[in-house]
């Protein structure tokens, strides 16, 4: 077992603390990684167990660390920024989540979202474009006519879903597109906001 060094440990909570105030959000562990050249995710897991356990840090229910030098907006909810998606693998598997944000409840609700890059122009159509924010509410069902994140082999796709007799719709808005069609789709929410990218 590796020693703790108590420079590095002092060197996480200073980067925590400034990252917090520049970006209004926690760093995640592997931008913590690569700040201060850390061997592994692990590692800095070990040294993140440590802060918390003295006090110095705290960390939300996805296991992420928590803003806590900043102003809390007085209602809020604690989003996760999830990448890579892939079959198998647990939605919020640490490898999946980029970052945590809060988000102002008056503007986003109370309903347990996540965050996903929308990649590509399919649902141009329904103003969604490359690198557009999706605030997605987590839910495995959907109505006809409900924007989805639904999971096929191994990836994530933003479809509109319909529900025919025999069979599941995924539409593209996009005329250049062709549907998808399936027996079965496993959906991991439903689009109910997004924000565009600069």
């Amino acid at each position: 077992m590796k020693k703790i060094s108590e420079k590095v440990l002092s060197n996480i909570l200073e980067f925590i603390k400034v990252f917090q105030l520049e970006n209004g959000r926690s760093p995640s562990y592997r931008e913590i990684q690569k700040h201060l050249s850390l061997s592994s995710l692990s590692l800095v897991g070990r040294y993140v167990n440590l802060l918390e356990e003295k006090g110095q840090v705290k960390r939300d229910e996805h296991g992420f660390i928590d803003i806590t030098y900043n102003v809390k907006l007085s209602q809020s909810i604690l989003a996760p920024v999830v990448g890579e998606v892939r079959c198998g693998e647990p939605i919020f598997a640490q490898e999946n989540i980029e970052s945590v944000y809060r988000l102002p409840t008056e503007i986003f609700g109370k309903d347990n979202v996540f965050l996903l890059h929308a990649k590509g122009d399919s649902m141009e159509g329904v103003g969604i474009r490359e690198g557009d924010l999706l605030v997605v509410k987590k839910c495995e069902s959907a109505d006809n006519g409900d924007i989805v994140v639904a999971l096929l082999e191994d990836s994530a796709t933003v479809k509109t879903f319909y529900r025919k007799k025999d069979h599941i719709v995924l539409h593209p808005e996009n005329d250049r597109y062709d549907d998808i069609i399936t027996k079965d789709v496993k959906i991991l929410g439903i689009v109910k906001q997004f924000i565009h990218s600069l």
